[in-house]
């Protein structure tokens, strides 16, 4: 009898897209420059082409920080949608 109700079930799950079954995920990018927005930027390139890298879609920026030392270190989290 629960193989009869199983059976419906899976039959919708396996009819759905797949793009339906995306999920999310978190990646970073670094960047370092002697220039404040550079570094930034530098990370968000670099979180961004590792998103696209696993096939997915950037979707927001989750965290920022940027350290100045001799230069200025950032570190860019950002959420990302892949298939």
């Amino acid at each position: 009898m629960k193989l009869r109700a199983i059976a419906p079930v899976a039959m919708l799950l396996l009819s759905l897209p797949l793009a339906a079954m995306a999920a999310v995920v978190t990646v970073s990018g670094n960047g370092q420059s002697h220039d404040y927005a550079a570094a930034l930027n530098a990370a968000e390139v670099d979180a961004v082409a590792n998103c696209a890298a696993q096939g997915g879609t950037a979707l927001d920026i989750v965290y920022t920080h940027v350290t100045s030392h001799a230069v200025y270190y950032a570190t860019v989290v950002m959420r990302c949608e892949v298939p």
